[in-house]
């Protein structure tokens, strides 16, 4: 991280008690921030980014200096049947935040989007090139950083989309295969997943997610607006199972799927990420994963 570290302030986290949202308020609960979680389903104050009129109350009953965005669908894999909703929560719920902490001059607002959004983009890719979203919940999460650029650019709003790859570790509910594969270790199972050994996966642990929010807020005088957060290169799905298989031997784990049509990024360059803002993923996969069974009962 260059320069002074900006102060978080007052914050509010949205989508508080989602996976992300959570860990992020747990973290800055023990460093004594002054942090309101709010969700849909609860947290310290109940709220539904999807409807103005709930998060412009929020706002205007504490100024906040720092707002950061987690409440969303978490992935492609949730309401997958009702794009209608993914969009409104995402992308609607999105407008929502940054309209409101406009109205109500909010220091900084950090954005959860998703490096979903690079799509059929093959090969290394950086913050540079036009995304090519190959899902609705890849779109929506597009859409909003669109239109926080452009809160950000008409508007003044000081505003930072984070495209975080995919978020894994204890905790986590939301169905993922790297969880269907520790589930099916743990039970000692005999089991064949649809996954090609050659398929690359883009795991970043959540802490070094939580710790890229937390170096997005506190970097003093950002002029980029969009940063992938992630672990660099993609890990082939061959030496997840050897990690597994590592840990738990006794499992009797395959992969047996073909290969997917368009293997997407090879790697996720997060060299700006580095640079600007001093976020570097320290969490090592084979430490991340143990930890995350070890959570499970290993």
């Amino acid at each position: 991280m260059t320069g002074a570290v900006r102060d978080l302030g007052r914050v509010l986290v949205t989508g508080s008690q989602g996976f992300l949202g959570s860990a992020l308020v747990v973290f800055l609960r023990a460093a004594g921030a002054d942090v309101l979680p709010t969700d849909v389903t609860g947290g310290d104050r109940s709220c539904d980014v999807t409807r103005f009129d709930a998060v412009d109350r929020v706002m205007r009953e504490t100024r906040f200096d720092t707002v950061f965005h987690c409440g969303a669908v978490s992935g492609p894999m949730v309401l997958a049947d009702r794009p209608l909703e993914i969009w409104r929560i995402n992308s609607t719920g999105t407008a929502n935040v940054l309209e409101a902490a406009r109205a109500t001059g909010v220091g900084r607002v950090i954005f959860c989007s998703t490096s979903e959004v690079y799509g059929r983009l093959t090969g290394p890719v950086d913050e540079t090139m036009l995304p090519q979203p190959t899902s609705v919940y890849a779109a929506s999460k597009l859409a909003a950083e669109h239109v926080s650029l452009a809160y950000r650019r008409e508007r003044g709003l000081d505003v930072i989309a984070l495209r975080l790859s995919w978020i894994y570790g204890p905790g986590r509910r939301t169905p993922t295969m790297l969880g269907a594969i520790l589930e099916a270790a743990l039970a000692d199972g005999e089991v064949r997943f649809a996954g090609h050994p050659d398929d690359l996966t883009h795991y970043l642990q959540v802490d070094d997610a939580v710790a890229g929010l937390l170096a997005a807020g506190r970097t003093v005088a950002v002029d980029e607006a969009v940063f992938n957060i992630t672990a660099g290169a993609g890990v082939p799905m061959s030496h997840i199972m050897e990690v597994v298989a590592h840990l738990r031997p006794a499992a009797r784990l395959s992969l047996g799927g073909a290969r997917a049509d368009g293997v997407g990024p090879t790697a996720i360059d997060n060299s700006l990420a580095a640079r600007v803002l001093g976020f570097r993923p320290v969490v090592g996969l084979e430490q991340g994963i143990e930890a995350t069974m070890r959570a499970l009962g290993l």
